[in-house]
């Protein structure tokens, strides 16, 4: 999901343009994430199924929705949605569980982390409702996070972090770095190569997880347009809810989510 807000961007700095392509870039990989967020889940299992495939070493950080759209008036998506503020409250509690347990267990622990996150969500069955406010309720419902936690071997004492704002503070230069290196105006997820010098990238946006081949040529795809020095934008606002089991009543049709 995107932050709508136009404001001014951070100008490319010209000594870290590069004519051309470089000869080489790492296998590091940094992805700034939010668990509330289904394009970023649908976009995550793409980056884990490439890197199954691939030598790259993704580093997994988080990135609240929460925070980003601290700047702007929620009013708007409250029109799609009343319940819009309160699924990125949810987003914001997991990644302040994320937090505590990065300084507990160290950053290895968070990829796994957030994939039991987002099964925790997006894995769960439809909601009895078949239209937009069904999901939205159930991306704004709290949870029990002990499960998650045990079941990536952290201690469930770890779930009281969602409730501590103390650790809004690093989160938000968490986010502020993320666009330090891609821009401001954009969401989750932010793909940053070579980091921390590298290009970074708002997306990509898809709907469905590529598998195999197909997973290896969307990689090609946006790391070529990545490393092209001064590559800014290709855009599409046309887009389809992503393809969950939680929404998948939804699936494919079109949305309002940004």
């Amino acid at each position: 999901m995107s932050n709508s807000t136009r404001p001014s961007f951070p100008v490319l700095r010209h000594d870290r343009v590069t004519i051309g392509y470089p000869e080489a870039m790492s296998d590091e990989l940094e992805f700034f994430f939010d668990p509330i967020c289904p394009f970023c889940w649908v976009t995550s299992r793409w980056v884990v199924e490439v890197a199954r495939q691939r030598p790259l070493e993704v580093t997994w950080r988080p990135l609240s929705l929460a925070i980003l759209n601290e700047e702007i008036s929620y009013e708007e998506r409250r029109k799609a949605s009343p319940e819009y503020p309160d699924s990125h409250l949810r987003g914001l509690e997991m990644l302040r569980v994320v937090h505590a347990a990065r300084e507990s267990a160290g950053p290895g622990c968070v990829g796994d982390l957030y994939t039991a996150f987002g099964e925790l969500v997006w894995n769960s069955g439809p909601p009895e409702g078949d239209d937009f406010d069904a999901v939205m309720h159930e991306m704004a419902r709290r949870r029990d996070l002990t499960g998650a936690l045990q079941r990536v071997g952290l201690p469930v004492e770890l779930a009281d972090a969602a409730d501590d704002g103390s650790r809004d503070d690093d989160l938000r230069a968490e986010a502020e770095e993320a666009t330090r290196r891609c821009g401001g105006g954009v969401g989750t997820p932010i793909l940053s190569f070579a980091p921390p010098d590298g290009p970074g990238l708002f997306g990509p946006v898809i709907d469905s997880v590529p598998e195999g081949d197909d997973a290896l040529r969307l990689w090609d795809a946006v790391s070529t347009l990545a490393r092209w020095g001064g590559f800014a934008e290709l855009k599409r606002s046309l887009r389809s809810f992503p393809d969950t089991p939680l929404s998948s009543k939804l699936a494919r049709t079109g949305t309002q989510v940004r």
